[in-house]
Formats: C-alpha cells, structure tokens, sequence
C-alpha cells in the first residue's frame, strides 16, 4: 500500500490543512496510507516515531523549516516532497494553500515533474575519528557562540595548499540553500541545475576573503585552528554541534538526493523575483 507522510508545523492554519489533506487522500485515494507528523516533540531529544518509514510522498506544510525537517526524516530517501508554504517567505516550497488541491492531486496521480536537488555530506572528525556524517539539502554553518572573538579556520579544497579565514564563520552551502543564509551573508545565487556548491565567510576580517563558487565533485576541508570556546557545526539549521580546537569539517558531493515537487505554473527565476526581489521583469509573474 503506498503511504503518505504529512509533516506540518503545530500552528492551527497548518494543522487544519493537514487535516484536510488527509481527509481528501482518504476519501479519494482510499488505496493510499495517511501518516501526520505534527512536530510535537524535540528533534534532539525524541525520534519521531515515523522514522522509519519510507514514504511514497511527502507533504511539507509549513515554512521552508518544515521541508528541512521532511528532508532530514525521509526526503533522503528519495520521497518527493510537495512543499505547501505556510510561513512568511517558503520559498523551497511550491504552492500556496489556495493551489495545493490542484498540485495534490496532480502528485498523487504521477503528473507531476519533479526537481532533484543535489546535497552535500558534512564529515566531522575529530582525533583522526569521524564523529558524524550528515547529508545536508541547504547548508552546514561553522560559526561562534556569544562571545565576539574572531574565528581562525584553515580551508583546503582537494589537493590545494591550505589558507586562513579569519571570520565570524563560513557557510558551505548547496544550490538549493544559496538563496537561504549565504544570500544574507553577501553569496550568490546558484540556480539549482548547477553542478556546484558555494563556500561564503561570514563577516570576514579582510575585504579580499569573499565566497568561493566550486564544482560539485570538490572536496573541501575547514579546520579549527585555534581553541575558541563556543564553536559550532550547524546542519541544516536543524542540529548544532559544539567544536573543538582540531576539529576537521570535510564537505564533499553526497550520493544523498532531494526531490521536490514542481509548481507548473512558476520558474525558478519567477520565485526570485516574486519571493526574494531580486529584480523586477515586465509582465506578471503566474501562481
């Protein structure tokens, strides 16, 4: 039996469009298998208990959060999700509420076009031991704590001599998470059919340290130089890992991917413009 998985933030407009979600899957798709994940409960201290699944198809309905954490639980298994924008920006997510039935059924029915998205996995090692590999769809975000120091973190990509930024911290970030916190940090936008990921210093100490646009085949390294207390490893915005001096960040090509549902009636660029103002074209851009 094919099975669905809904995943909505705990806000009352989200959870009574999952509801009817399911009721309109139930009813019209009797042959499918409806399971909501309401987000009630903390990602590090509690497994949802639909982790193991494997879903057919995947419902985000909230913020581009929801689809982070969709992704997170089960998009990396090759799902496709249908991202239903329930936050302020959304822009991973395809559709507004008054859309979803259209897309809904078009994806229940395999009439949709889906977008694979390439994801990275981030290696942390530690003491020559690797301590965690986690595929990510957006971004890994090595950055300081409270305290105001300045960070000294040694990069290498592949087989390259090694050089030093001296920043608050770096973002390694996919095509998909370039519109997300790199864009803020001054990166570029990468459309997502690139075979590339960006790496972008935050706040850099020097105007000549600026981002690095790589193929997706690179290989890169970030090491801890100097003990700095509160040092983290963000994945995702999902899960926050504190470092220590020699630690090693490695971020390389993930055979990990991502499917998201397509919107037929928007382009990638109409969401630039329409969701980020990037720039303004003549015409109306369609929803």
């Amino acid at each position: 039996m094919p099975e669905v998985v809904v995943v909505t933030r705990n806000l009352p407009r989200a959870l009574d469009l999952a509801g009817w979600a399911q009721a309109y899957i139930e009813k019209n798709h009797p042959d499918f298998q409806v399971h909501l994940d309401c987000g009630n409960y903390r990602q590090d201290k509690k497994s949802s208990p639909l982790s193991g699944l494997r879903p057919d198809l995947i419902i985000s309905i909230g913020g581009d959060g929801t689809i982070l954490r969709a992704s997170r639980r089960w998009g990396f298994n090759g799902a496709p999700i249908l991202g239903v924008n329930m936050g302020s920006l959304g822009f991973l997510a395809e559709v507004e509420p008054q859309r979803f039935e259209d897309l809904l059924y078009l994806s229940l029915t395999n009439q949709v076009e889906v977008e694979e998205r390439n994801c990275l996995d981030i290696i942390l090692t530690r003491d020559g031991n690797v301590i965690s590999t986690t595929p990510v769809l957006n971004d890994a975000v090595i950055n300081k704590g409270a305290l105001s120091r300045i960070l000294n973190l040694k990069l290498r990509v592949d087989d390259s001599s090694s050089w030093c930024y001296r920043a608050d911290g770096v973002i390694i970030s996919t095509t998909t998470g370039s519109t997300a916190y790199n864009l803020s940090a001054g990166g570029p936008v990468l459309h997502p059919g690139l075979p590339a990921f960006v790496v972008t210093p935050i706040c850099p100490f020097t105007l000549s340290s600026r981002p690095l646009v790589l193929p997706l085949g690179s290989r890169i390294e970030v090491a801890i130089e100097l003990n700095t207390p509160s040092v983290y490893l963000t994945t995702d915005g999902q899960k926050a890992t504190p470092l220590v001096e020699g630690d090693v960040v490695t971020a390389r090509n993930s055979e990990s991917i991502v499917r998201l549902v397509k919107n037929p009636h928007r382009a990638y660029l109409d969401k630039l413009e329409m969701k980020l103002g990037l720039f303004k074209r003549h015409g109306a851009v369609r929803d």
